[in-house]
């Protein structure tokens, strides 16, 4: 049994349970007596190469060493992908717990507390890879009295990624593997990554790839250490929306831009081999014209992933040396280029059709949001065509892995979310859930102060009618009841919603209100949200358009 007491706890880990450490930045290059880079005639094929046969290999090293001779010199500047975002503060607070079941004395609640108590499954076994799971609702918008503000769905969505989790002190009670799942509804969950977890009972931070804002989230186990008595116990789980530094992550999913950007400040020389530009400019009507600034690099796909720890990307920045120019006074002039695409070269190939060499497409880099991080770091100025001036000094239910079908399911589900979320959305007219409804006797104790306020008091306190205003709610954050039978015993102001679920969901609620003096329920007003929410699209489509007449422009 691994516990804090003889394991050393690490803290942070990514979604494969592998430590997070620091990026290393630096490269090695072996040289002989003569400066030239050594390498190793195919005694051995490296992991990434397509082939695994030693005469590809032997290939693919020969080439690299004839760029490696005669290659023009490219220092490369790493994108690390999209900043730190977010904040490790936990989002579980006003919401509630939910699980697969719970343990007689081991609420889920206390999942969500301090790590002295303990929620444990009613599943046990196998039966907990089945159907356990334990996790948060955020549950809806509410007042300051805890009732509902809105009488639509308007739910309270986070985007987790991070959990920070401490499971039981024994060892047959852990899972190690488990399921990050969202869900709007809590009956289609969406996976948003399988992450491993450390076995022992530390508090360990696991952070995975962002994915949409909802409302439920839950942990669902997938491997387990335990036997057919064993359940699940977790002591303490803490939701983040924070994310680390990294390439795989995609800051505006509409249109795939990654513009808060860290770069790294220390760039890796690589050789490549590019056609030179004859640049010329142009007078036109328009006044000067500059031609394509746009370079065709080609980089050994072998040398680029031994000292990159990767492939070229793009959005990685390349300083030219060879392109520099110099000013009269001789102070010269970088060159900077962004990386646009990246594809194999035709002209790299071996006999057997396996490719060896890069084709990376650069455009000068100019000083955008994208590449703030490298004009900060560099302190110096970039013109239109990026030349940069020296300068002086020195990051349903599929699993949420698939590079491509999981960034576009995210981009539809975060429209469709951002869609129904009533703060992006508002409707026409006033919010009427905090507008002060006044009773007769405050507007004629206003009359018998004669400040002449009575009038504007009436204005005030008169609901709101007008479309998508009208909520069926009680004014003033007053309590209601809610259902598709009246109360048999209401006593007098009582508020009642009447619902009709059980005959036509179509038909709005109606809010009524108990009277004694008339011995029955006076009807308020009918719930024009719920009732114009499902043709809000057409709707705002007619009543937005920029060709149509206004309705109180139109001659009766």
């Amino acid at each position: 049994m691994a516990n804090c007491n003889d394991t050393i706890c690490t803290g942070d880990y990514d979604e494969d349970g592998n430590p997070i450490g620091g990026t290393d930045d630096s490269s090695s290059t072996s040289c002989d007596s003569s400066g030239c880079p050594t390498t190793n005639h195919g005694a051995t094929c490296k992991p990434w190469q397509l082939s695994k046969s030693k005469d590809n290999c032997f290939i693919d090293d020969v080439v690299e060493e004839n760029l490696a001779i005669g290659g023009a010199d490219i220092n490369v500047f790493r994108l690390l992908g999209v900043h730190e975002q977010g904040r490790l503060v936990d989002l579980t607070e006003n919401g509630s717990a939910i699980s697969g079941g719970d343990v007689a004395g081991y609420p889920k609640e206390q999942a969500f507390t301090t790590y002295t108590t303990e929620w444990r499954s009613t599943q046990k076994g196998d039966g907990v890879t089945t159907s356990a799971y334990i996790g948060y609702d955020f549950g809806e918008i509410k007042l300051d009295n805890n009732r509902v503000r809105y009488s639509v769905d308007t739910s309270i969505k986070h985007n987790v990624a991070s959990v920070k989790i401490k499971q039981g002190a024994n060892a047959v009670n852990r899972a190690t593997r488990v399921r990050v799942e969202r869900s709007s509804d809590k009956v289609k969950w969406y996976g948003a990554s399988i992450i491993t977890l450390p076995n022992d009972d530390c508090w360990n931070t696991i952070l995975f790839k962002n994915t949409v804002p909802m409302r439920y989230w839950r942990l669902r186990p997938i491997a387990f250490n335990g036997g057919a008595s064993d359940p699940w116990a977790v002591q303490a789980i803490e939701l983040f929306d924070y994310d680390l530094t990294s390439i795989d992550d995609i800051q505006d999913k509409l249109w795939h831009e990654n513009r808060d950007r860290d770069y790294s400040d220390q760039s890796i020389e690589l050789k490549a081999s590019y056609d030179l530009l004859d640049v010329q400019s142009d007078m036109a009507r328009f006044g000067i014209e500059l031609p394509s600034q746009t370079f065709y690099l080609t980089v050994s796909f072998n040398a680029a992933v031994q000292k990159l720890g990767r492939p070229l990307v793009i959005g990685d920045i390349i300083e030219m040396p060879s392109e520099v120019q110099y000013t009269p006074s001789l102070e010269p002039i970088k060159k900077y280029m962004e990386v646009t695409d990246v594809a194999w070269s035709t002209e790299g190939y071996t006999p057997g059709w396996q490719p060896l060499l890069q084709r990376i497409i650069v455009a000068p880099m100019l000083a955008t949001q994208e590449t703030a991080d490298i004009f900060g770091g560099l302190e110096g100025y970039a013109d239109g065509t990026g030349f940069f001036e020296q300068f002086d000094g020195s990051t349903g239910m599929d699993d949420g892995q698939h590079p491509v079908f999981q960034d576009y399911s995210d981009v539809s589900q975060t429209i469709e979310e951002t869609a129904t979320d009533v703060n992006h959305t508002p409707e026409r007219g006033r919010d009427p859930s905090d507008i002060t409804q006044f009773s007769d006797a405050q507007l004629e104790a206003a009359e018998l102060q004669q400040r002449g306020a009575s009038d504007g008091l009436k204005n005030i306190g008169m609901k709101p009618r007008q479309l998508y205003v009208e909520d069926g709610l009680p004014p003033n954050g007053l309590p209601f009841t809610e259902g598709d039978e009246m109360p048999t015993t209401p006593s007098d102001g009582d508020f009642h919603r009447l619902t009709y679920l059980g005959i036509d969901e179509s038909i709005p609620a109606r809010l009524f209100r108990y009277s004694v003096a008339k011995g029955r329920w006076v009807f308020m007003e009918s719930d024009k949200r719920a009732s114009y929410d499902q043709t809000k699209p057409i709707l705002q489509e007619f009543l937005g358009s920029s060709t149509r007449t206004p309705a109180d422009d139109i001659a009766k």
